[in-house]
């Protein structure tokens, strides 16, 4: 490892893929080909239940950036911003690149930015090794990390890349940016999920939605072949990350720097993938918001980890930690255990979302996990609140906010959530929960005390 002011720090290596869901790295494994995520997995730490803070772009990957929700800084969606760059995440000095840069790091940045703008700015903390596109990006990244053996100075690089992303051309019938994949008969084609059927009583709001974007999502006419058909183009976007990560896995390998080198794989949200007859991300749905996480190299102890985890939120304090740098004040993330499986029982992970269409009112959602439950609110329309028990329900298709005999949990759940909202000052949602029942009058009035 290199040496900074007489201190031992490991580099440190991130590698992102866009919109690759966890569950199809564990559900559904046997239809994908990762030999260079499953070599990652076998030395690290893999985080089975790792969430975003939002299943979209832009608000997930500034989230990551700054290690705040993205109601806090104040970004919410995809949509083009007319912020300027002094507006960015990245030009926060309490940002990734520039907590890293203070703390003595080389820090690199290459591919996919889009937080906002599509390829990294200027003076975010990161030198610009490569411009958004993943043609020529593994090998452009893996040229500079061959050049960093024998260098004192501890790296960090951020090598983000497109697909599978490109799903969504895919879906639209549009061409695919780095070349179309492969066709494929149907019968070889990936089963539908067992919860391929719009559950009895989803959420009225993400059917809307999904209907009301035909032209974001491209997929409400398909029949079950197609949706087997995208099951297999999505896969192999999947095993096009999985060889870029491989690039990078072996030059490190070549240049003696994997013992050195602390590396994290993760994505900015996953992908509907056919699950409840859905595509794309910014649902709430399982298969949208959590994504692979997966940490080895210096420290790590490899194994399952099973608490909550916050691949948003959590990503800067613990790469901050592994840095030895200062952790920003006011962070809600926590740093990673890498060492043991420590759950912490009381934990709780919010995700947040907000579907963009050109005329309001929009939906907002929140998502609050505890414990095995996860608990959904819609910002209206019937079945806006959801509640599962993830232990005995992944595919979310028994709604016990409909069970009475559940009412205390859903009750609790509740308080959770306006908890966390107050906390978080979400003030543009505390005016949409599904209040508890016996909520303190003086907080019902300080929340409508602007009634809308």
């Amino acid at each position: 490892m290199a040496s900074v002011n007489g201190r031992e720090r490991p580099n440190i290596l991130l590698v992102m893929a866009d919109q690759l869901g966890a569950h199809v790295l564990d559900r559904d494994a046997d239809f994908v080909d990762t030999p260079n995520l499953d070599r990652l997995a076998a030395n690290g730490a893999v985080f089975d239940r790792a969430y975003v803070s939002f299943p979209l772009c832009v608000p997930s990957r500034a989230s990551m950036l700054t290690g705040r929700m993205p109601h806090e800084i104040g970004i919410a969606g995809n949509a083009p911003s007319s912020r300027s760059f002094e507006d960015e995440p990245g030009a926060r000095t309490d940002s990734l690149g520039h907590v890293l840069r203070d703390a003595g790091y080389t820090t690199a940045y290459a591919g996919k930015w889009h937080a906002t703008q599509a390829s990294a700015p200027p003076d975010a903390g990161f030198d610009v090794i490569r411009p958004f596109g993943d043609a020529g990006l593994a090998e452009a990244c893996a040229a500079w990390l061959g050049e960093r053996n024998g260098e004192k100075q501890p790296f960090f690089l951020c090598a983000s890349f497109d697909d599978p992303h490109t799903i969504c051309e895919f879906a639209r019938g549009q061409p695919m940016p780095y070349g179309d994949v492969s066709a494929v008969d149907v019968r070889q084609a990936p089963p539908l999920p067992a919860n391929f059927q719009p559950a009895p009583f989803e959420a009225e709001a993400v059917r809307f939605e999904k209907h009301a974007a035909q032209n974001v999502y491209g997929t409400r006419e398909y029949t079950p072949q197609d949706w087997r058909t995208y099951r297999h183009a999505y896969r192999q976007l999947v095993e096009r990350a999985d060889a870029y990560l491989g690039r990078m896995l072996d030059t490190l390998d070549r240049s003696g720097l994997t013992e050195s080198t602390l590396i994290m794989f993760t994505s900015d949200h996953g992908d509907g993938d056919a699950a409840h007859q859905w595509n794309q991300k910014t649902a709430l749905f399982e298969e949208c918001t959590r994504v692979p996480l997966i940490v080895a190299g210096p420290g790590v102890t490899p194994g399952r980890r099973t608490g909550l985890a916050s691949a948003s939120l959590d990503l800067l304090p613990t790469v901050a930690a592994a840095a030895r740098a200062v952790v920003p004040d006011g962070l809600s993330g926590r740093m990673l255990d890498l060492a043991s499986d420590a759950e912490d029982a009381d934990r709780t992970v919010v995700v947040e979302t907000l579907f963009e269409r050109p005329r309001p009112p929009l939906t907002h959602g929140r998502a609050l996990y505890a414990g095995r439950y996860k608990y959904t609110v819609y910002s209206w329309g019937r079945h806006r609140e959801q509640l599962h028990d993830l232990s005995t329900d992944p595919g979310e298709q028994r709604n016990l906010a409909v069970e009475s005999r559940f009412d205390d949990i859903l009750e609790q759940m509740r308080h959770r959530l306006l908890a966390w909202c107050r906390d978080s000052d979400d003030r543009t949602f505390l005016k949409r929960l599904v209040l508890p029942r016996s909520i303190d009058a003086s907080i019902r009035d300080e929340i409508f005390a602007v009634p809308y």
